[in-house]
């Protein structure tokens, strides 16, 4: 199968064209970039393992205090040191989502229920997951979805925060993708921030600073943050990781300006492969699902190209592939390399 586990990691293959990583086709900002690069003379020392400057900087941009933050290696870091910290006995995760909710839940004896989503209605969370609430003490969700790339509507959203507030359940809502919608100010669930709750982001995807890993959450609560700050290793974020974060945090137009290429060349993609006979499924992220045959991917990456196969999804199968959104010449090369494929 194509890519294992996740998507950016087949080194197996001469790849000319990754498009199974979900990066910012922007790359690193040039400030990150040097901000990385001036930190080299504090690479002899240890980190601070608490992450300070990063963290008051991360509580000034978002107006939250500064104990309800953790930082860590990445989102994935966190979502391992969150079920070890709080050792939920059951756990509600969406289908299809990312696979490293359950396999976190599962290292730790968690026993692991899944909410059916449908290619129906675009794989939309629904009022549905409301009743799946029952008998279950963490929730995760992913706003974006990923493969989907499908927003949970804020309505929606409060009623999921109520009715794990009444169940008892801790929440925890993964926002590794939402830099790159359009309204991630509305969508946001730190607008709807309950003690039960936990807000996941991402520096790697939206900073394209995959090689460094970085990532943060946001607790409702100072109890829940510091009972996952002391899970894990004691050094998790690299003095490097530390100061790209510091500086990313300062790059307001170099988001804007990502939203509105993403937006546009989603857009695009999502044409091409629809004038294919594809399905393509709505996305706010920078990535799109879409159902094709399921030979695709093996003949594009006869090509060098590789796209994502979704068939290690629960939900999803060998005729699903999600592709990122990239610079337009290379989603270019890719749609040509689709009708190539087509007409092969």
């Amino acid at each position: 199968m194509l890519n294992g586990k996740h998507g950016g990691n087949d080194l197996a293959h001469d790849v000319k064209l990754d498009l199974s990583a979900n990066l910012n086709p922007l790359g690193m900002p040039e400030r990150v970039r040097r901000a990385v690069l001036d930190s080299a003379c504090d690479w002899e020392k240890y980190p601070d393992p608490e992450c300070r400057a990063l963290r008051v900087k991360l509580s000034e941009s978002l107006g939250i205090s500064y104990e309800n933050i953790v930082c860590g290696n990445g989102a994935d870091d966190l979502i391992y040191r969150i079920v070890s910290a709080l050792r939920p006995r059951c756990a509600l995760i969406l289908a299809p989502t990312f696979s490293e909710y359950r396999k976190a839940l599962e290292e730790h004896g968690c026993e692991v229920c899944e909410h059916m989503l449908s290619s129906d209605n675009g794989f939309a969370v629904t009022e549905r997951i409301l009743s799946d609430i029952d008998n279950v003490d963490m929730v995760f969700i992913a706003s974006p979805n990923n493969p989907t790339g499908a927003v949970i509507g804020t309505e929606l959203l409060k009623k999921i925060v109520e009715t794990c507030e009444k169940n008892r359940a801790y929440l925890v809502c993964d926002e590794s993708f939402i830099d790159f919608t359009e309204d991630a100010v509305e969508v946001t669930a730190l607008s709807a921030l309950k003690l039960n709750m936990i807000v996941l982001r991402s520096f790697t995807k939206i900073f394209a600073i995959a090689g460094l890993r970085l990532g943060y959450v946001v607790c409702g609560s100072s109890e829940t943050a510091a009972a996952i700050k002391n899970t894990g290793q004691y050094w998790s974020v690299s003095v490097p990781a530390q100061a790209a974060g510091k500086a990313a945090l300062d790059e307001k137009e170099y988001l804007r300006e990502t939203v509105r290429f993403v937006a546009n060349e989603r857009e695009y993609l999502s044409a091409e492969l629809s004038r294919c006979g594809f399905e393509v499924y709505p996305s706010a992220a920078n990535y799109l699902l879409f159902r094709a045959f399921k030979s695709l991917g093996q003949l594009l990456l006869d090509e060098g190209i590789l796209i994502r196969s979704c068939a290690d999804y629960s939900g999803l199968d060998e005729s699903f592939f999600r592709i990122a959104v990239r610079t337009h010449d290379e989603n270019m090369r890719f749609a040509a390399a689709v009708r190539r494929a087509l007409n092969g």
